[in-house]
Formats: C-alpha cells, structure tokens, sequence
C-alpha cells in the first residue's frame, strides 16, 4: 500500500484501501451516529457517479447510500446556515457538496432520499455536517418516477 494509505473494513465492499487524504472529518456526526467522526466516499459506478456509498473509516456500520440530490430533484436549491457553514470551515472560495441519504427497500423502484436533511460537504477541507434545512424539503423523495427503471 502507498504512503498514506490503509485499510478500511466496509459493509458491502470487503477491505479497501483509502488514503488518508479523503477521509472526511464530520465534528459532529451524524445524526444517530454522532461518535462516528469520520467517513470515506465510495463510487463504485466510477469516480464521482451516484449513488455513492458514505461508509464509515471507523467501522463497517454505519454505511450511507448518498445520491447528488441536485440530479433528482432539479427544483433543489438548500440554503447551509451560517452556524452549519462555520462548523465545516466555509470560507468564500471553498467548494460545498450536498449529499442526500437514500433509503432503498427491497423493490429499489421505491427508493426515496431525504430533501430536508442533506449532509453539508466542504470538499476543499473535508469537512462536513448534516443539517436540518428549515426550507420546506420532503423527507421522502422518490429517486424513480413510476414506471421508470
């Protein structure tokens, strides 16, 4: 393994790899998982292809099914507060990724992803925070339309 590099024990993808480089710091976690401080994103479709898998660095559970909510739900536009912002070191310059969690039952036509809690991602610092948007988001958005698959 490189310099920097280390195993990482996922739920659905055995051991692999990551760099030191793309872990990501949440202060304060996740909500349910808030001793979980730090996570790797996972695209198994190819780099920077949803969904992508939030796994955990730290353990195998938790493990997180993100879609880019911006390429479900067009009409998208979250507003991080400034309480948010400062807690992932927003400066202006910064990139911010927004992440929706899935929930994928066993019919997957039926997944939804959850608008009104996105995880807030400073990709230039690697720090992130789940927020509760005060924007009126469904919690249960269907990724497929009826009929699509």
């Amino acid at each position: 393994m490189e310099n920097g590099e280390f195993l990482i024990k996922t739920r659905d993808f055995g051991e692999i790899p990551v760099s030191k480089e793309n872990i990501i710091h949440f202060p304060k976690g996740i909500y349910a998982f808030e001793d979980i401080k730090s996570f790797v994103l996972i695209s198994p479709l190819g780099e920077n292809k949803f969904p992508m898998w939030l796994q955990s660095a730290q353990s195998v559970e938790p493990c997180f099914i993100v879609y880019n909510p911006f390429e479900v739900f067009g009409g998208y536009s979250p507003l991080a507060d400034n309480e948010a912002k400062s807690e992932i070191g927003f400066e202006d310059g910064d990139e911010l990724v927004y992440l929706a969690i899935a929930v994928i039952p066993q019919d997957y036509k039926k997944t939804t992803i959850n608008l009104k809690s996105p995880i807030v991602v400073n990709k230039t610092k690697l720090r992130a925070v789940q927020v509760i948007l005060e924007q009126d988001y469904p919690i249960r958005f269907p990724v497929f339309e009826k009929g699509d698959g």
